[in-house]
């Protein structure tokens, strides 16, 4: 940093008023200059109540969410207003999740530090009026003496804290846009467990009235003497067994509501008297159709969060290159002028030069350089950790597929059992309890076939979280990305 200044001092004997005046208004304009534009502090208390009142007035029917996702489903296929699948939730949840209002906010400020990064040093105003009172003379002679002090950077300094900042303002918008995978993410698996616990549920529903059928058909035996007492408290067990079950699901169903809840941003009240669509979720995902290994190099080179570990490097090389103009001491030349009793009086100036004796700013080079390694290590680490969980997301959606596939076979059975005890029955060569004894095998197998649906969801709901990409979905991930960087105002 180099310092121009330039001083002057000014002896003559005038009148004191006059001077007085002089000095006034000198202070005035100074003052004036150095308060012109400056903030002003407004007062925004943060008051809990306020909050949670602003919270619990949240829903999905608010006009400006509406506006937010017509603003970013515009021309998309989408369902109707009524109904709620992943895609309109996921919005709803970048809308209004305090994850991503806090990186919104972190990134706010970063970008206000870019602000800060890129001002130049102000100058230093010095006025230093002297009255001499035991002068000689007849009149009082006052000195007017000030100097003015301009501080330029050097060696790019400046330049290379702009672009520090301006990398590390990128990285938190970008993780601002990763932010919205993982609510996306917790999201899809928050809608799973609602699906899959209104569906064991109904499932668990349907068992009890056909077991509580056939015990009453084995009461009916054992009143006239078919079978004996221990056939029927075996099936009063399995009855008690179904409604426990019956009964942790209905609880299930419950929290799992309150957890999709949290998941978006909203109170559980919000989601009363909401359809949501789970169709996207009721069947297995066409495997066919997405191409892992395109994606997984996507991924590893376009990932939020890849992008913003390299734009915190390119921050790292800056930081080195600030440092290492830190070296260069800084200049502070000093020239001035004097007027005195009609003498010109010219100051060269004393220039102020630090030497680098000790040290030539080598630790925080030092530390910036090991700093820059660090994360060019923890890039590599990322690359391997997100190449580690597609191979892994991606092989465990392969087997649970093939799983599913086996599930289906296995339902298809139990539905032709179905139809022949169904068949025998209208021809009277069966009894009624042996149809609902098919039937209650068939309701056996759908549970099994949906515990199989819910891992092959769950399987793909990793592949999705590790490719940062959606699957099966309106959304691009470029909407994901855009929409959560919007400005948002709630």
């Amino acid at each position: 940093m180099v310092i121009f200044s330039s001083c002057y001092c000014l002896e003559w004997p005038v009148n004191i008023s006059y001077m007085q005046r002089l000095i006034h208004l000198t202070l005035f304009t100074l003052l004036s200059l150095t308060f012109t534009g400056c903030a002003r502090f407004h007062d925004h208390p943060l008051n809990p109540v306020d909050s949670v009142t602003r919270i619990e007035a949240r829903t999905l029917s608010s006009p400006e969410l509406r506006d937010f996702i017509d603003s970013v489903l515009a021309n998309k296929t989408v369902p109707s207003p009524q109904s709620w699948d992943i895609d309109r939730l996921t919005l709803a949840a970048i809308y209004y999740h305090p994850d991503l209002a806090l990186a919104r906010a972190q990134a706010e400020t970063m970008a206000a530090a870019a602000i800060t990064a890129a001002q130049r040093p102000n100058p230093n105003v010095t006025v230093s009026p002297t009255w001499i009172s035991n002068l000689a003379t007849a009149a009082a002679p006052w000195i007017a003496a000030g100097s003015i002090s301009i501080p330029i950077e050097t060696a790019g300094k400046r330049g290379f804290r702009i672009d520090k900042t301006g990398h590390l303002t990128d990285a938190a918008r970008l993780r601002v846009a990763d932010t919205a995978w993982l609510v996306r993410g917790r999201l899809r698996v928050a809608m799973l467990d609602v699906y899959a616990a209104q569906e064991a549920e109904r499932l668990l529903q349907q068992q009890f009235a056909i077991q509580q059928a056939i015990t009453e058909r084995l009461e009916q035996q054992r009143a006239i003497g078919e079978i004996t007492r221990p056939e029927v408290v075996r099936s009063h067990l399995a009855l008690n067994q179904l409604k426990l079950n019956a009964g942790t699901a209905q609880k299930r169903s419950a929290e799992s509501r309150v957890l999709l809840a949290a998941a978006i941003g909203l109170p559980v009240v919000a989601l009363m008297n909401i359809e949501l669509d789970f169709t996207k979720l009721s069947r297995p995902p066409a495997l066919n159709s997405i191409f892992v290994p395109n994606l997984k190099e996507i991924a590893l080179q376009k990932r939020p969060d890849v992008l913003a570990a390299l734009a915190d490097y390119a921050a790292a090389q800056s930081a080195l290159q600030l440092e290492i103009a830190n070296q260069y001491p800084n200049i502070q030349a000093n020239p001035g002028y004097t007027w005195e009793m009609g003498e010109n009086r010219w100051l060269l100036g004393v220039t102020a030069l630090q030497l680098p004796i000790l040290h030539q700013n080598q630790g925080p080079i030092a530390e910036a350089e090991a700093k820059r390694s660090e994360l060019a290590v923890r890039f590599e680490a990322l690359q391997m950790r997100i190449l580690g969980d597609i191979d892994r997301a991606h092989a465990g959606l392969a087997a649970v597929f093939a799983k599913w596939q086996a599930a289906e076979q296995q339902m298809r059975i139990q539905q032709d059992n179905l139809h022949s005890a169904e068949a025998l029955f209208q021809s009277g060569e069966t009894d009624r309890l042996a149809l609902l004894g098919a039937e209650l095998e068939n309701a056996a197998a759908e549970r099994a076939k949906l515990d199989v649906l819910v891992e092959t969801q769950q399987a793909l709901n990793a592949l999705e979280d590790t490719l940062r990409y959606p699957i099966a979905s309106t959304l691009t991930a470029t909407l994901i990305s855009d929409s959560a960087t919007r400005k948002i105002r709630q």
